[in-house]
């Protein structure tokens, strides 16, 4: 699977939980950046996969739906649009993620 381009917008990008979190995705082959960027490596998208914000921490409140629609779209991503290789990580059927797709029109 492909590294994962994360954004992250924090006001101090050297405060330790920050530094820690780019430290476990970099050694986990992501691109982590905390700014926009000109060069990426190849097959990383330029728009980024997951954007990590301070108030991540906070509850937000969201629809499930939403939520699933975000993560269905995140997973297809990384994935690279194989929608079998998405079902097997999501732990259900290609025909489920299937009807999911067309629910959320994400195609």
């Amino acid at each position: 699977m492909r590294p994962l381009h994360v954004q992250l917008l924090v006001s101090d990008a050297n405060r330790e939980d920050v530094v820690a979190l780019r430290d476990v995705l970099r050694g986990a082959g992501h691109v982590v950046v905390d700014e926009e960027v000109a060069q990426l490596p190849d097959g990383v998208p330029s728009g980024p996969d997951f954007v990590v914000t301070e108030g991540a921490a906070l509850p937000t409140p969201e629809t499930l739906a939403a939520a699933e629609k975000r993560h269905l779209r995140a997973v297809l991503r990384f994935t690279g649009g194989n929608k079998r290789q998405a079902a097997l990580s999501l732990g259900i059927a290609r025909s489920t993620l299937l009807a999911k797709i067309r629910k959320y029109q994400l195609e």
